[in-house]
């Protein structure tokens, strides 16, 4: 079922809860027990009618948008491949150690305030519970160790995203797609089937500069070295279609590179890099199901939650402040407020088109 309708309806029940308590709670106004009852009756006319309105703006939208897409998905499927070979000329100059790195995160900051600028929109008729589907545009990369042996196998990664991709859609009403030629989606289905052609496994082997790298402080310092120009190398070479996309900064494509390790930590995001690291495993299931979910959301403006808030919220941790427990966050059944969806959606790689 379309999430617009799933929307209306939940909405709809909600209108018809709080008309029954209102009308359970006349009976304590005595005399005044009339104006409770008109009280309670309008607020439930003017629930639904906003409901119907606010459902039906948001199905015309997903028309709109599934035929548009059509067109420009076809589009970009035959032409793409000449602005995304343009696009990586370009950013052969990102892959020049501090010089490229001083280009990439400038050229990132002032797309991340337009592309915040442009979703202002978007952002109050979601505050309002008008959440039409946008698109978030994913290529998983595994690199090699040493040996040649992949650091992960592709049934882990599978895992992790088809995690991901679930949560989005049902939270943020953001469909998670692979960053792939002809790839047509509608908001009249349901969350993506991740298969094996989601994720791409790097045919060259990788040295510990990004087999081992570490996160905060250190890994902003790497990315300014040759660990960010070997990242942008790999992301370019390995996600080329949609190139374009990272240039202009609407909809730049997500790249998730499953890695050696991470001291301390399961997954890194810089915010500003368009890409996250992942720490792989060969076991199913995995010991974080939703690692790439939470690194993605960093990538889409959220941040860390301390645990007791919300255990199961996708970016709760524990020990974030003095005052947040070593209670450990559920990592297996994780899910969004509606503010963080709203901050998902407004941004750069969330898209309409």
């Amino acid at each position: 079922m379309p999430s617009c309708i799933e929307w209306g309806e939940e909405r709809h029940q909600e209108c018809t809860l709080t008309r029954d308590e209102g009308y359970r709670s006349c009976s304590s106004w005595g005399w005044f027990s009339w104006l409770c009852i008109a009280w309670t009756w309008v607020s439930n006319v003017v629930c639904v009618v906003w409901t119907w309105v606010t459902t039906s703006f948001c199905v015309v939208w997903d028309i709109i948008t599934t035929i548009i897409n059509a067109i420009l998905v076809t589009l970009e499927s035959i032409l793409g491949w000449l602005l995304s070979a343009i696009a990586f000329i370009f950013e052969l100059l990102e892959c020049i150690p501090v010089l490229g790195t001083f280009i990439r995160w400038i050229y990132n900051g002032l797309s991340f305030i337009a592309m915040t600028i442009a979703s202002l929109p978007d952002a109050l008729l979601g505050a309002a519970g008008v959440r039409p589907e946008k698109i978030l545009r994913v290529c998983t990369v595994i690199l090699r160790d040493e040996h040649g042996i992949p650091i992960a196998s592709v049934d882990y990664a599978k895992t992790i995203l088809q995690l991901a991709v679930d949560v989005y859609k049902r939270d943020a009403n953001v469909r998670i797609v692979p960053l792939k030629a002809f790839k047509y989606s509608t908001g009249f289905s349901g969350a993506e089937t991740v298969d094996n052609s989601w994720v791409i496994t790097d045919s060259a082997v990788s040295d510990s500069s990004v087999l081992d790298v570490p996160c905060g402080a250190s890994g902003v310092g790497d990315e300014w070295l040759l660990t960010g120009s070997k990242f942008q190398s790999k992301s370019g070479s390995h996600c080329l279609y949609g190139r374009w996309r990272n240039v202009t900064g609407y909809g730049a494509p997500v790249t998730c590179f499953i890695i050696r390790s991470i001291p301390g930590n399961s997954g890194c995001s810089l915010w500003i890099t368009d890409y996250v690291t992942i720490v792989g495993e060969n076991i199913v299931p995995p010991s974080n199901k939703r690692v790439l979910g939470h690194e993605v959301g960093h990538s889409c403006n959220l941040w860390h939650i301390c645990v007791d808030e919300d255990r199961r919220n996708l970016m709760a941790i524990p020990r974030e402040s003095d005052s947040c427990s070593n209670t450990e966050p559920d990592r297996a059944n994780p899910s969004m407020t509606n503010w963080q969806a709203i901050r998902v959606r407004a941004s750069k790689h969330v898209t309409y088109f």
